[in-house]
């Protein structure tokens, strides 16, 4: 009504100026003519709405860019994603129980010749006492099919070692000069393989105690035979314990005179593992359950806005997945995939296939997987690609379909035969870098929509005969036409269709009482919104957005229809055929970016003419 009553000052003001201009002294005021003809016009918008090119295609968790290097200029989607996961954990402490071991001293000294009528005389001479202790594996190296350990290479090892007299043993424990353990014959200790356990002149221990020992940068092998000749000799090649040797030194000074030592007397020799820390281990093992799994997962888990991008067809023709494998796992692994495949609403599946394969092995070869013999630490990276090429699991199949699950089954593992062990680090991480290209080349089928509702639209003002009731200066409504403009403005670079679709007060479809059809408000069921114009300048694009304007005239049988609507649903759409279009256009070479709009906007107007009354 603003512009409206701007219209009326601005006739006024003409027709008072022309009358000031024209006047003489032989003018009757008093019998001027107040009545002025009048055509105005007046709209009122109802509504708009804003869709930009994510929410046709997603919220900005896929980048849009431009592929300038494998297919140039074509507008691509691109996601990447990162996981990482444990292949085998290794605890080397937990294979290793508490060892108690009895050595009776009374056997002991008797076979080393020192013992006289069960008795031991004092003489200040030191005597060693050796004795074997076995650590038992537990868990490991029993079912070698399981899994095994043939080596390790040790960084620190943490024991405790306790002593105890029983059997009624007369050993006084100041009389312990020494407690030394040898490591063995499987194990080397560049340092030397005698580690001193505990010594009386640096210790201050005594019977029951536990005396820390710690034991670094060592190496162990527990295969029987350490060069075997092909893999099916590793099988049954370990063992699965370890024997270290523990010896005690006496010196019974000669004070004590003659002891007696009675046949039950021994020590008791407890070890135990604190913890075990490694470099590396080598062997064979079984991967953890983080590396397979099968399931079938809603493919809106991963691309959030999947399930509101309406009548969603995109059968891409040159989809790829570029995976990059990064480990220090050391051996030839296998990335193992028994099913790949997306699933409609309908339950029709549509599997990626390798080779006409549904299933996929892909065998690393020796250029690619980390050799055995790589210094420790090192990590390999490998590459697996997903495209259309048969051999490459053809994975344009999958959206073939309109898809709505994936459903997959994977495994890691590796190969025995070719690598008949493994080697672990402490970081057994298997990452996977991945990056999928979904460019904007397209089978046919294609179908891409977006749909959105303008509400609370009120259209009570349509009554044409109270249209101008309350303005005092309309002396004379003499005809009023009402009439809807919808105007589209689009700046991006694609051609579509549009559907109006009205809805009353409860969101039902309003039917047009002389059609007996849905109401339409434009003479088409669908709309043409065409491309923006683009030109390219250098490197970059320029848009210009284009307008177009829908003129709906209202008569007097349309108003009581029309005034039900309280919703107007708009559903826009790219199909084959504005594809092609937009590809004559230049579509293959236009940058989308996440400005680009397009906008809907719904009036109501008016064209009022009347009779305009500028009397005071």
């Amino acid at each position: 009504m603003k512009r409206f009553f701007t219209m009326i000052c601005m006739v006024s003001t003409i027709g008072l100026t022309m009358l000031w201009n024209g006047c003489t002294a032989d003018v009757d005021l008093d019998n001027i003519d107040t009545s002025v003809d009048v055509e105005a016009n007046i709209a009122t918008p109802i509504g708009s709405m804003t869709a930009t090119i994510d929410d046709f295609v997603g919220d900005g968790t896929w980048g849009i860019f431009i592929d300038t290097v494998n297919h140039e200029g074509v507008i691509t989607f691109r996601d990447t994603f990162s996981i990482a996961r444990d292949f085998h954990k290794l605890d080397l402490s937990k294979y290793i129980s508490r060892t108690q071991l009895k050595l009776n001293i009374y056997e002991s000294l008797d076979k080393a010749g020192l013992m006289n009528n069960n008795q031991i005389t004092g003489n200040g001479v030191q005597i060693p006492l050796t004795f074997p202790l076995t650590l038992k594996l537990k868990g490991i190296n029993q079912n070698t099919d399981a899994q095994r350990i043939d080596s390790a290479l040790i960084k620190n090892a943490s024991f405790t070692s306790k002593l105890t007299a029983i059997g009624g043993s007369p050993i006084q424990w100041e009389w312990i000069d020494k407690v030394t353990l040898d490591l063995g014959d499987r194990c080397y200790r560049p340092k030397g393989n005698v580690v001193t356990v505990y010594d009386k002149n640096k210790d201050t221990y005594g019977y029951t105690q536990d005396i820390p020992t710690n034991i670094d940068e060592f190496s162990i092998n527990l295969m029987k035979n350490k060069e075997p000749q092909k893999w099916s000799e590793y099988s049954n090649n370990v063992v699965d314990s370890c024997t270290f040797n523990v010896t005690i030194y006496l010196t019974i000074p000669t004070s004590a005179g003659a002891i007696q030592v009675p046949s039950t007397a021994a020590f008791q020799y407890d070890l135990g593992v604190q913890f075990i820390d490694y470099h590396a281990v080598w062997g064979m093992f079984e991967p953890s359950k983080d590396m397979s799994g099968e399931a079938v997962e809603a493919i809106a888990t991963y691309w959030s806005p999947w399930n509101t991008l309406q009548d969603l067809r995109l059968p891409f023709a040159e989809p790829s997945v570029d995976m990059l494998v990064t480990t220090q796992v050391a051996g030839a692994m296998i990335m193992e995939g028994d099913y790949l495949y997306t699933e409609n609403e309908q339950g029709e599946k549509a599997y990626a296939t390798f080779d006409g394969n549904h299933s996929l092995y892909k065998y690393f070869n020796k250029n690619e997987y980390l050799p055995l013999d790589s210094p420790i630490g090192t990590e390999k990276t490998m590459h697996i690609l997903f495209d259309k090429d048969p051999s490459r699991g053809h994975i344009d199949q999958l959206f073939a379909i309109r898809p709505d699950q994936i459903g997959y089954k994977f495994a890691v593992k590796f190969n025995e035969q070719e690598t008949p062990q493994i080697r672990i680090t402490k970081n057994t991480s298997i990452k996977i870098d991945a990056v999928c290209n979904l460019p904007m080349i397209l089978n046919e089928g294609v179908s891409l929509g977006y749909t959105d509702r303008i509400k609370g639209i009120d259209l009570s003002m349509l009554d044409l005969d109270s249209l101008l009731k309350d303005v005092e200066m309309i002396d004379t409504l003499e005809e009023a036409h009402a009439k809807l403009v919808i105007k589209f403005e689009n700046s991006i670079p694609l051609q579509f269709k549009g559907m109006l679709t009205c809805l009353d007060e409860n969101d039902n479809v309003i039917i047009d009482p002389k059609t007996e059809k849905p109401l339409l408000l434009t003479e088409n069921d669908t709309i043409s919104i065409a491309a923006p114009e683009f030109t390219k300048e250098g490197h970059d694009w320029n848009i210009t957005p284009l307008e177009s304007v829908e003129v709906i005239n209202v008569d007097r049988e349309d108003l009581e229809t029309l005034r039900q609507i309280k919703t107007i649903e708009f559903h826009v759409w790219m199909d084959d055929e504005s594809l092609a279009e937009a590809y004559d256009n230049g579509l293959n070479n236009i940058q989308l970016k996440d400005d680009n709009y397009l906008k809907v906007k719904i009036a109501v107007g008016a064209n009022v003419e009347g009779v305009l009354n500028l009397e005071f």
